[in-house]
């Protein structure tokens, strides 16, 4: 921000307002630093990938559980650890020339003498400072009470990549930085910030889970890194360091690493095909598809070869065109109740039919694009010249291994994610690990590029790239895919041999913005429920419905109700064979009793809604997620849609209620 003021004469109360005016931009300039004491760990487990990751952003952490855990409940772990990396080329205080890479890892980090890691930490603010866990869309007991990139109108809603809605079904969002770095004789801030070490570097990072069949093994990862400084970077790199573990905690030494540029992505599997004790079945493999790089748009080029020069996710220019406004289906030159607002949807990114929807905000429905809404700068993802995947470095990882994230490691580091710097060969039966990057690229003050990736996993290599090509398909939708209803809200009551379940209806006036009706409005698509019942709290012994390929995609359901409207039976959409049961036309209920249980024994039951999918798009039905979490101390946290409970005849002298003197009237409604 530059601000001009000339005085004809110069006086004191000019110059107190210049010097107020210096310190006002000052205070804008300076961004919040990372903290330790903020640091927190969460669980995803939207679907059957289930990890741990922290919110300095690491993912994973031999040798911890869970670590890339899949399916979820197995016990078998696929990662020992991940963390972020971001390199930049700078000038020391003593006028050399040197390179910085910033990372955030369980070792191999150098430690200041107050005993704090020189690398990432996370910015305070952004969850709920008396949880343990980073902020979680499906959790909002985690989330803080104001948001501190937000106004007060937040209070209260997700910070979501699409506003105040979560993209996914299950979706992270935390922040850190590198301020606390103080290794280098470097500031990047010497004049407005000179407390600040490292490079200035600020990571917002989002993870995201879908439960749809086609996309149950991914977690995708979105960084959109900012420099906070004062520095205008000319060289950046940023990059992953990937530490595999195929074949769980004590099986790491064996892996095979390799990549494929062709469908960007990195992956491991075990040499042996056998996993360490306890393991069950034969270990799969895990990859790490490249998604996304930084852009340049500095350079005059089409870098992506799409045929824009230098488009930018911060110009307030819909470079590609293809943001939509509100449909003025009357023509009379506005929009009215019932118009589809298509993109319009105002900076808060929800639409009138949307779930959380509070009422129309600042450019809602004004036919011009807004800052926050669907395919403008920072929501499209084609709104960048990306420079694409420029290095792949297999490595030994580990302690013992040929990589380190200290000081004397920093040039290494930066060597290694250079551009051009290609192995050829894969790794075989070792402690394999990979870095890759894309750079380098000019980061000038305040400017913010984005790098995503997704954490994959399947049986072999041919299910891995079939799981890759979904997660593509769901990138260039920019992370838009069909989300399943609403979970319903079960209670459940334990009695003599037999449980009784009930439900409310707050599922089936769910719609998926992901469809369309014939208007262009989102469109309602709830099905039916689905009732499963298991002695594992994964519900892994209901997976049993397999593929073409022999690999399990879908659960059998103890109890079905679904819509009387014509579809049921098998979905015409298949998922490499398997088709999803649509039900038989029963009709709905809200209560269901189960007789086939035993007194004693514990039982873990989920209600899940279920949609129509889409025959016209090639799309199958999706249910919506089942959780049920258990932490390293044995506490068992259940869901809105998931219980525990464990029937038993009644104790001696017990009397059941009963209704007297006819007091229950059934006096409207479908109750029963």
């Amino acid at each position: 921000m530059n601000i001009h003021i000339s005085f004809g004469k110069t006086s004191c109360a000019a110059l107190l307002l210049i010097l107020l005016l210096q310190n006002f931009m000052s205070a804008q300039e300076i961004a919040p630093h990372g903290n330790r004491a903020w640091r927190k760990k969460g669980i995803h487990n939207g679907n059957l990938l289930r990890t741990m990751f922290f919110n300095w952003g690491e993912v994973a952490r031999w040798p911890d559980q869970p670590s890339v855990e899949w399916p979820k409940g197995s016990g078998n772990s696929y990662v020992d650890g991940v963390t972020v990396l971001v390199g930049a080329e700078v000038i020391d205080a003593n006028g050399d020339t040197i390179h910085i890479t910033e990372a955030g890892y369980r070792e191999m980090m150098q430690i200041s003498p107050d005993g704090v890691e020189y690398g990432w930490q996370p910015v305070p603010g952004y969850a709920n400072p008396d949880q343990d866990s980073p902020a979680m869309s499906d959790k909002p007991e985690t989330w803080p009470e104001t948001w501190p990139d937000k106004e007060s109108d937040w209070n209260g809603v997700w910070n979501g990549y699409f506003g105040k809605k979560t993209a996914a079904d299950q979706e992270s969002f935390f922040v850190f930085d590198d301020a606390l770095d103080k290794r280098f004789d470097y500031q990047p801030s010497p004049n407005i910030d000179p407390e600040r070490g490292g490079l200035g570097m600020q990571v917002q990072t989002r993870g995201l889970q879908w439960s749809h069949v086609l996309a149950e093994d991914v977690i995708f990862w979105i960084y959109d890194v900012t420099n906070v400084a004062e520095t205008d970077y000319t060289r950046v790199n940023f990059g992953m360091y990937i530490d595999s573990g195929v074949g769980g905690t004590d099986d790491s030494l064996d892996d095979n690493g390799f990549y494929d540029t062709k469908i960007d992505i990195a992956y491991s599997w075990d040499n042996d095909f056998t996993g360490d004790t306890g393991y069950t079945g034969t270990p799969g493999y895990v990859g790490y598809a490249f998604l996304e790089s930084p852009g340049n748009p500095f350079d005059g080029r089409d870098n992506d070869e799409d045929g824009i020069v230098d488009e930018r996710r911060d110009d307030g220019i819909d470079n590609n065109g293809n943001w939509k406004p509100y449909t003025d289906l009357d023509g009379n030159g506005r929009w009215d109740e019932g118009e589809p607002v298509n993109d319009d949807v105002g900076k808060d990114g929800i639409g009138p039919l949307e779930r959380g929807y509070r009422g129309p905000d600042e450019g809602e429905a004004d036919g011009e694009p807004t800052p926050g809404e669907p395919h403008f700068d920072a929501t499209d993802l084609e709104e960048s010249d990306q420079i694409g995947l420029t290095s792949v470095d297999l490595v030994v990882a580990g302690l013992s291994g040929d990589v380190t994230f200290e000081t004397v490691g920093s040039e290494d580091l930066w060597r290694r994610m250079s551009a051009g710097n290609f192995d050829t060969e894969p790794h075989f039966n070792t402690n394999s690990g990979l870095i890759y990057a894309s750079g380098a690229f000019p980061v000038p003050a305040w400017h913010t590029e984005r790098f995503s990736m997704a954490l994959v996993v399947g049986e072999d290599l041919d299910d891995l790239i079939r799981n890759k090509n979904t997660i593509q398909l769901i990138f260039n939708a920019n992370y838009n895919f069909s989300r399943p209803p609403d979970k319903p809200t079960l209670k459940v009551v334990p009695g003599d041999k037999k449980v009784t379940l009930y439900w409310d209806r707050k599922a089936e006036s769910s719609i998926d913005p992901f469809l369309a009706d014939s208007l262009g409005n989102p469109r309602f698509d709830f099905e039916g429920y689905r009732i499963y019942r298991a002695t594992d709290p994964d519900f892994l012994e209901n997976r049993l419905i397999t593929d073409a390929y022999g690999n399990p995609v879908f659960r059998i359901p103890i109890a079905k109700f679904d819509l009387v409207d014509g579809i049921n039976g098998p979905h015409p959409i298949g998922v490499n064979g398997a088709q999803f049961d649509m039900g038989t036309d029963s009709g709905l209920q809200h209560a269901w009793v189960d007789t086939t249980v035993e007194n004693g024994q514990k039982y873990y039951y989920a209600v899940v809604s279920y949609d129509q999918g889409d025959v016209a798009i090639g799309l199958a039905p999706s249910e919506c997620p089942s959780v049920i979490e258990t932490d390293v101390a044995g506490n068992i946290r259940t869901d809105i849609n998931t219980a525990i409970v464990v029937p038993n005849a009644p104790a001696a002298g017990y009397q059941p209620p009963e209704v007297r003197n006819n007091g229950a009237v059934h006096v409207s409604g479908p109750g029963t």
